[in-house]
């Protein structure tokens, strides 16, 4: 499973509306990457800081996000971060985080795609 983005996910979106239009999918992705880049500093400061809430808080709302998009490896990683900041498990976490940010640059780039496609 390496694809960035599930696209039965986008699909199912794109069918939740008459006859596919894509508002609903541009509106979605809009907040993603308005918010995202939000919950990605949240998860580097909550590391700075060893603040395993405010990672916990952080990977649980981009987890959402990113699971309602289809971004799969992202959501199951923000799962990971979750499990291992309730362990206060540091090494882990911020692995995870540093791994969390380089899929949301790439989870990033293809939700660009789609909103030049469907714009």
């Amino acid at each position: 499973m390496d694809q960035v983005l599930d696209m039965a996910v986008v699909d199912e979106l794109l069918s939740l509306t008459d006859e596919g239009d894509p508002e609903l999918l541009l509106d979605l992705i809009k907040l993603y990457l308005d918010d995202g880049p939000l919950k990605i500093d949240s998860l580097f400061r909550g590391i700075a800081a060893v603040d395993f809430d405010e990672v916990e808080r952080a990977a649980h709302s981009l987890k959402g996000s990113s699971g309602n998009l289809g971004a799969r490896l992202l959501q199951e990683t923000c799962e990971q971060l979750q499990n291992t900041s309730r362990l206060h498990d540091q090494s882990t976490t911020r692995r995870l985080t540093q791994q969390a940010m380089a899929q949301f640059a790439d989870v990033r780039a293809e939700l660009l795609q789609l909103q030049r496609r469907y714009s």
